[in-house]
């Protein structure tokens, strides 16, 4: 009974040192398009703020699935915190119409940000949209792969199977 109280104050005190992700918190780095679609040779206009100045540039990449597009990067300005970068949509590797995924990195997995685009392929009029209600500006938080929710996770499992070793009174070993 002693080695259960002490695994279980041990997993207390080892969550204590884990940081968890607030909800409500606003995401550290937000992504936009100018417009929702794009044909071939349209100016792209991919802007965004971040929360902190790393004085470090943002990655950004334009993918079609899993190939990169299009890759570049930018400063942020640090007076007001935001960053804008200017693509044309077409060439070698747009290959085919259809959705387009962003992605902006600033520092780390921790600080990316995801939005995606319609290439219409071919030249056409896009009707110009109203920034403030397309529902393409919107930002999604970043979660990361392997954050403290994962580390967590694996601290529980490794309670859990300790907690089976001591109860099965140490029956099973390993060959």
């Amino acid at each position: 009974m002693l080695q259960i109280r002490l695994l279980v104050l041990l997993l207390v005190v080892g969550g204590m040192f884990v940081s968890y992700p607030v909800f409500g918190q606003a995401s550290p780095i937000t992504v936009q398009t100018d417009k929702p679609s794009y044909a071939d040779g349209n100016t792209m206009i991919i802007s965004g703020k971040v929360t902190d100045q790393l004085n470090i540039p943002i990655s950004v990449v334009i993918k079609n699935g899993q190939t990169p597009v299009y890759i570049a990067q930018a400063d942020v300005d640090p007076s007001t915190y935001s960053y804008s970068v200017q693509a044309v949509a077409g060439g070698n590797l747009w290959k085919s119409a259809g959705t387009y995924e962003i992605d902006v990195t600033y520092g780390g997995p921790d600080k990316t940000v995801k939005t995606t685009f319609q290439y219409t392929g071919t030249l056409q009029n896009v009707p110009p949209t109203n920034n403030a209600t397309s529902s393409h500006n919107q930002t999604v938080p970043a979660i990361p792969e392997f954050g403290p929710l994962a580390a967590m996770i694996f601290a529980v499992s490794i309670m859990a199977t300790l907690i089976f070793y001591v109860k099965t009174n140490h029956s099973f070993r390993i060959k």
